[in-house]
């Protein structure tokens, strides 16, 4: 199924900072347990969690899409959340 192609791994949030060019997302380093050290990911999510709320969390990640420039950094990976379907309450994922 497509479903099988997707790569999720759990990663745990060891830096986080806002963007210094955007205000509404974030900066993490993501340790998804690879030799070459955390990935770097941007994500939307300042409205929603605090960094507070984030550093060294365990994240569900989605870490096969091609690295995508978001404001001048490059994002290797995507962190899954879930939301309301009016998308006005997100929340990070978390493994079982």
């Amino acid at each position: 199924t497509e479903l099988s192609l997707l790569e999720i791994r759990v990663g745990k949030i060891v830096e986080i900072a806002k963007h210094p060019e955007a205000d509404s997302l974030y900066v993490e380093k993501v340790d998804v347990g690879e030799p070459s050290g955390p990935r770097t990911i941007v994500s939307g999510l300042v409205k929603f969690c605090t960094e507070e709320n984030l550093l060294n969390r365990h994240v569900i990640v989605l870490c096969n899409l091609k690295p995508r420039p978001l404001k001048g950094i490059a994002s290797h990976g995507m962190l899954l959340c879930a939301s309301n379907s009016d998308h006005t309450m997100v929340s990070r994922t978390t493994h079982p």
